[in-house]
């Protein structure tokens, strides 16, 4: 892929998740009853690792935190370093430089297993699993 292209494709995305942000901002009110349903959680009655993401990120972007916490942690924690990886991609972006921390395979398989202990632990019916359920 050439760098003209890939600049091209992170300006678009960036593009695509400022439209996104304004859209919940300003058109979604916080306590929006209507939230499309996950399809995991009406099959099974678990709740998956997205659920709650949703709400989490319109309750950040109105700045209730504790709000956005309860619906899904994981997410909320991980917000911050997602943008610091897209910060670092749009910088690399223009110099050939070498790909950082968050192209490791170790930092991947952290990822991935705190994903996966999340999702069990906030399926757990006792206190205070059931405080990791979204709202």
């Amino acid at each position: 892929m050439s760098l003209q292209s890939k600049i091209l494709g992170l300006f678009i995305i960036s593009v695509a998740a400022l439209a996104t942000v304004l859209l919940y901002l300003y058109v979604y009110p916080l306590y929006q009853v209507y939230f499309p349903k996950c399809m995991f959680h009406t099959v099974t009655g678990l709740h998956c690792p997205g659920c709650g993401t949703q709400r989490a990120f319109v309750a950040l972007l109105h700045g209730d935190i504790p709000n956005a916490m309860h619906n899904n942690l994981l997410a909320v924690l991980l917000a911050p370093v997602l943008l610091y990886s897209l910060l670092l991609e749009l910088q690399t972006a223009q110099k050939r430089t070498q790909k950082h921390l968050f192209y490791s395979v170790k930092f991947a398989r952290i990822i991935i297993l705190a994903v996966i202990v999340f999702t069990v632990v906030r399926n757990i019916p006792l206190y205070p699993f059931t405080l990791l359920a979204p709202l």
